[in-house]
């Protein structure tokens, strides 16, 4: 019987994020062998294209859960407006909620830190 190899997993953020600064140090010294030079070039392009998915993926649960909370809060508004003027809900009058402090939806690849 036949083995498949397991796919190595890939690191976390952090992990990720931590050897993206080893690999910079390790650049940035001097110190370092100039024969892994590719080698250390071709492992951080590998961890960016990590933390970009990751983030990525981030951002999209985020928005995802915002927008969930922001239907709650129209329908739980909606609900208390029918019940005030006698089963007529008028979501116009439903305010937008406020993004979380910091929050933006249009970030670009150019606002990531690496």
């Amino acid at each position: 019987m036949a083995t498949r190899k397991k796919k190595p997993e890939q690191p976390s953020f952090r992990q990720a994020r931590e050897r993206l600064d080893e690999i910079l140090d390790e650049l940035e010294s001097d110190t370092g062998d100039i024969d892994e030079l590719a080698a250390r070039v071709k492992e951080a392009a590998g961890l960016i294209r990590t933390c970009r998915e990751k983030l990525s993926s981030a951002r999209h649960e985020v928005t995802a859960v915002v927008a969930e909370l922001a239907t709650e809060e129209k329908r739980t508004a909606a609900e208390a407006s029918a019940g005030d003027s006698a089963g007529v809900a008028e979501d116009d009058d439903v305010p937008e909620p406020e993004p979380p402090p910091g929050f933006s939806d249009d970030v670009v690849e150019d606002d990531l830190p690496f």
